[in-house]
């Protein structure tokens, strides 16, 4: 991680400093409206790929593209310099030849639940394709809590309660059914406030979590999951960690 800094904050993107290997949201994200504060997202705006913040093949490739700008000390070099470089190949000889990634880290989506990484995938969700779910949070009433930091995008209805979307910082996809109220549209959450109730349920209250990768994995994809609401799907973390459906 040590090298993406390395190299987006030669790009112009990140304040220069001693850079740690932790891949903060903020570096991930953006800390602020400045250029210089607009972290790995900022590049991919600026280069026109999907801003979501992760480093896949088509973002590696640019970061090992771009010069630095005008106005910078070392303006026209790579921003890639040797040192960020050999600490890639580093890396790549120490992986077996595949590229370390950072894990995604979610919480619960109930105090002291279980986390997102460790549930398994039980269903679809019916009607909304490529939206995958487990359920949870078996009390009518009890409150819902973000896993990771969110923005909802969407609202509507389930077929008990109310539902919405909500995009995560990570760049996951969320849906969240059978509630008892919807958040407006552009709502922000931090990882661990409560997004709702559970509504009233026929057959048991619960949340349904429905989550969608096509932003990190591309249009189409989605993590393998049961459809007859059994479990023994690869848990959520492990398909994240792999970055693709096993």
């Amino acid at each position: 991680m040590e090298a993406y800094k390395r190299t987006v904050s030669r790009a112009g993107r990140w304040p220069w400093q001693e850079f740690d290997e932790a891949y903060s949201n903020g570096f991930a994200h953006g800390t602020g409206g400045n250029v210089i504060n607009s972290g790995l997202a900022g590049v991919q705006r600026q280069q026109g790929i999907s801003d979501t913040g992760w480093i896949g093949e088509k973002t590696f490739n640019t970061l090992r593209s771009i010069r630095v700008p005008e106005g910078k000390a070392h303006a026209g070099e790579m921003a890639m310099d040797a040192v960020a470089a050999n600490l890639i190949a580093e890396a790549w000889d120490i992986f077996g030849g595949q590229e370390p990634t950072a894990k995604i880290d979610l919480g619960p989506v109930e105090k002291n639940g279980q986390g997102v990484r460790e549930h398994d995938l039980t269903h679809a969700t019916s009607g909304i394709p490529f939206y995958p779910a487990f359920d949870d949070v078996w009390h009518a009433g009890a409150s819902v809590i973000a896993p990771e930091p969110l923005t909802v995008t969407r609202t509507g209805g389930a077929s008990h309660g109310v539902a919405f979307y909500a995009d995560g910082d990570s760049g996951l996809r969320w849906w969240f059914g059978h509630l008892t109220s919807s958040p407006s549209v552009g709502k922000r959450f931090s990882r661990g406030q409560v997004v709702g109730q559970v509504a009233s349920h026929p057959d048991a209250p619960h949340v349904h979590v429905g989550i969608n990768v096509e932003r990190l994995w591309g249009i189409g994809q989605e993590m393998s999951h049961h459809t007859n609401y059994t479990h023994g799907a690869a848990p959520v973390g492990k398909q994240l960690d792999a970055g693709r459906p096993l």
